[in-house]
């Protein structure tokens, strides 16, 4: 594997990291945490790494991107701290727009993303930065720049194994269903 800083990778090292780490988290997600073993449900991987590769990796990349611009390289606290701010802002927006892009690919009505968007978001959100915070903050502060992709891409694949998780099980499929039928009543 090619080591690259990821504050200062090529936009298509961090779109190949981003699909990896999204294929690696749904075959943890459905393997370990779901233990689906041979029921592996390979469409969903294709449709995570999807959304990785036409979400995800190009909204990563521009908040990264921006947040260099803005900040420079420094490894400061303070430097740290700004940056952490900002990916902070744009977090929501990533797992909102991967259960959006999820559930278009899965051809569900859109009253099921704004389901799982009042539902679920919140807590993907809280998780993300109960995760995500702490990591940039050890990235940006403690880990040399030739480092930070590794450590980063670890934290991705368990990340993108919780996010896929939360955005793909089946725990409200009564709520959904009824959901389903309210629309259909409302169209018929």
């Amino acid at each position: 594997m090619v080591h690259v800083p990821p504050y200062q990778a090529p936009d298509n090292y961090q779109h190949a990291d981003d699909r990896n780490c999204l294929l690696l988290g749904d075959m943890v997600s459905q393997q370990l945490i779901e233990k689906k073993r041979k029921d592996h449900e390979v469409q969903r991987t294709v449709r995570s790494v999807a959304v990785g590769s036409l979400y995800i990796a190009p909204f990563v990349t521009f908040i990264y991107n921006f947040v260099d611009k803005v900040f420079g390289p420094s490894q400061a606290p303070s430097a740290a701290f700004k940056k952490m701010g900002i990916i902070s802002m744009f977090s929501p927006f990533t797992s909102a727009g991967y259960i959006a892009c999820n559930n278009l690919l899965q051809g569900n009505p859109i009253e099921k993303t704004l389901y799982q968007w009042r539902h679920d978001l919140p807590t993907i959100v809280l998780t993300g930065y109960k995760i995500w915070l702490p990591t940039h903050f050890f990235l940006l502060t403690v880990i040399p720049l030739p480092y930070r992709m590794s450590l980063s891409n670890v934290v991705g694949v368990a990340w993108t194994g919780y996010l896929t998780y939360a955005a793909n099980r089946d725990t409200r499929t009564t709520q959904l269903q009824k959901i389903g039928t309210v629309v259909e009543e409302e169209v018929g």
